[in-house]
This record gives C-alpha cells, sequence and structure tokens, in this order.
C-alpha cells in the first residue's frame, strides 16, 4: 500500500508542476471532486452543479466570515484509481480546506483509507455504512454523509412496498456495486421479518460488464412475483426496465434513488409500474421554485438538492469554528443542519444522518413523478 501510494504522489507531483491553481490566503478553498465523465457523470455533475450554486449563494451573502470561497473542481471518471489521484493532489498540492465527494460507494469506499492520512475534512453522498468505517468499525473521523444510508433506505422500500399489498418479491442486483450490493439484505430482512415471500431462488445477482440481462431476469418474471426489488444505477436499472418490458413483465419495479428523474427519460416510454425513494419533495413549493430556475440542465435533481445543502452546511460550521480541521470534524461529527432536504442531524457512532431526514416514496403516471409517502428517516 505504502509503494502504491508512493507512485501515485509521485504522479500527482508531476502533474501538479503544471496545474497547480493558487488562491489568495484570505479565501476559503473547497475541492469538489465528482464523476464528470463515465457511468455515473449524470449523478457528479448533479451534485457538482448544485455546490457551485451554493458558493455563489455564499458568496453573494458575503462569503463565510467575510472571505470568499473558491473550489477546484476534479474529475473522478468513475474510476477508483482517478479518484485516488485527485484525492492526493487536492489535499497536497492545492491544499483545499473542504472536499465535497462522489455519490458512489466504489469510490468512497476506495477513498476512505487515504483520510486517515490526510486531515482534511470531507463529505460524500454514498450511502453504503461501510464507506465510513474501518476494519474495526471505527468511524473515519474526517469522513462524513448527508443522507441517509442503505439500512434506512432499504428498510422504508421494503415496509412501503408491504403497506402497499405488494406480497411477492424477486431480487435483480449488481454483485459487483457496494451500493446495490449494501441495499439488499434490508430489504429482503424486512420483508421476511413483516410477513412477504421472498424465495432465496428469486434473489439473482449479476456483474456489471453483463449487458445481456434478459435470461437473467426471466425466471423473477417466471415466477410471477408482485414486484422486482432492482436496487441500480440509472444505467443498468434503464437496461433493467426496458428488459422487463420487452418480456412482457407488468408487475411493479422497486428502486432506489437512481430511479428518481433522470431514469423516465431516459427509459423514454411508459414508467408506471416503477417506485422509487428519493430526497426531496419535488411538489413543496420552495424546492419546486428551485428546481424550475436552477435544475432545467441538471440530470439528477436530487443529487443536485444534496450537494447544494452539503455545502451549505459545510459552510455553517466554517463559519462557527474557522478552517481547522479537528475543529470542523469535531462540530461536523454531531452537527444538525436544516436545508433543502430537511434536517440533516450526524451521528457521531456512525457519522451518516439519523435525526429525521425525511425520505419520500415515489411512482410514475406514464412519465410523470407521483410522491406517495414521507418517511422520517430515524
Amino acid at each position: 500500500m505504502k509503494k502504491y501510494l508512493a507512485m501515485i504522489l509521485a504522479a500527482v507531483c508531476l502533474f501538479a508542476c503544471i496545474s497547480t491553481i493558487a488562491f489568495a490566503d484570505d479565501s476559503i478553498v473547497i475541492g469538489i471532486l465528482q464523476d464528470t465523465t463515465g457511468g455515473t457523470a449524470t449523478l457528479g455533475k448533479s451534485v457538482q452543479k448544485g455546490v457551485e450554486d451554493a458558493i455563489a449563494d455564499i458568496n453573494a451573502a458575503g462569503g463565510i466570515g467575510g472571505k470568499e470561497v473558491k473550489f477546484i473542481e476534479y474529475d473522478t471518471a468513475a474510476n477508483v484509481d482517478t479518484a485516488i489521484a485527485a484525492y492526493i493532489k487536492a489535499v497536497t498540492v492545492d491544499e483545499v480546506d473542504f472536499i465535497i465527494a462522489p455519490p458512489i460507494a466504489n469510490i468512497v469506499n476506495g477513498l476512505k483509507a487515504m483520510t486517515a492520512t490526510f486531515d482534511v475534512p470531507m463529505i460524500t453522498l454514498a450511502v453504503d455504512p461501510a464507506c465510513y468505517k474501518d476494519e474495526s468499525g471505527n468511524v473515519y473521523s474526517t469522513l462524513f454523509c448527508t443522507q441517509p444510508s442503505t439500512v434506512v433506505q432499504g428498510t422504508i422500500m421494503a415496509e412501503f412496498a408491504l403497506q402497499n399489498d405488494f406480497k411477492n418479491f424477486g431480487v435483480f442486483y449488481t454483485k459487483d456495486n457496494s451500493y446495490s450490493v449494501a441495499l439488499l439484505n434490508p430489504f429482503i430482512d424486512t420483508v421476511r421479518e413483516k410477513g412477504g415471500v421472498l424465495e432465496e431462488a428469486n434473489i439473482i445477482g449479476y456483474n456489471s460488464t453483463e449487458t445481456d440481462i434478459s435470461t437473467l431476469i426471466k425466471p423473477l418474471i417466471d415466477a410471477g412475483v408482485d414486484a422486482i426489488y432492482c436496487p441500480n444505477y440509472t444505467a443498468p436499472l434503464v437496461l433493467i426496465k426496458k428488459t422487463c418490458d420487452q418480456l412482457g413483465y407488468t408487475g411493479a419495479i422497486i428502486t432506489g434513488l437512481d430511479g428518481a428523474p433522470a431514469f423516465n427519460t431516459q427509459v423514454g416510454a411508459d414508467c408506471s409500474n416503477v417506485y422509487y425513494i428519493n430526497n426531496i419533495d419535488v411538489y413543496d413549493e420552495a424546492t419546486a421554485k428551485m428546481i424550475e430556475e436552477r435544475c432545467s440542465e441538471v440530470g439528477a435533481p436530487n443529487k443536485y438538492f444534496l450537494g447544494y445543502d452539503s455545502m451549505q452546511m459545510a459552510a455553517k460550521i466554517i463559519e462557527e469554528v474557522g478552517t481547522d480541521a479537528a475543529a470542523v470534524t469535531e462540530k461536523l461529527a454531531s452537527y444538525s443542519y436544516t436545508g433543502m432536504t430537511g434536517v440533516i442531524g450526524i451521528d457521531p457512532e456512525t457519522h451518516m444522518p439519523v435525526d429525521g431526514t425525511p425520505m419520500f416514496m415515489y411512482k410514475y403516471d406514464n412519465i410523470t413523478p407521483v410522491m406517495l409517502q414521507k418517511y422520517p428517516a430515524d
């Protein structure tokens, strides 16, 4: 690991000779590490735009403690090695004060050990609880999440399905995706504990490189399940939906955050059988106004709001305690912030929200989102 780290540092330092960005000492510098290319670019670009807009609003209101907020953007390119190199450059060469990192569990799991070496506070949106703990179960001191965990989200989706008279389930998940795997057991356990039927044979995993999924998913359709639970990213979820349509499946598809828009427009067909969880109430007046004014070119509005809230939360803390990393992380470890996505209350034991951060269940009417139920995530 030390040899690997040294190689990355050498490459970063060479790159830095021609790409270092210098800011005045009286500014606060935020590193925005996001996938702006690659398979999850829609998510990364949406988070990035939310962070950028939050910084613009903060500077328009006088900055943080009178200091202007600057930012440096790094494309993590949906690749762990690229993300590690970007992170090391951000903290060693550019000396950023704070980092907003991707909503991608595979990448955050790849970055997390680095945060123990470099003392820079970082908020991510990856919802796998394993992203924030080492092998001994101890939280990484500078690493935090601002949306409810896969445990919370998977449980909510299962409870919602059972409350809405779905009884017999199948599962189709991505085996090599940390996010998908982390959403698996909370859903399965809740369904079985509360009287639903989910046979072991109807839990099917596949690898993200497999694109011919018709044969894989057909047994679930043949089994006549009421609903197929698909905790997948947007691109594979679009493929799953289209494949199910081609196979004549008329049951429900229940999925996570990536079933939210722009999933519906990417499918380009009737999505009325798709149910999904979301961070935002798109019909709330303030939220709807911001979506209309700022999200016309944003592929994933929920990620925009999470990026916006994460930056505003970071700014509030820096305004209170300054940029000293120890002071910021100590404050963040038990902080509560009310933003566009509700109350974000950080649990010091997990570094993830617990105090009532809301989640919402939706379905589509053709391609129009319909909000069905709000859940407190505590």
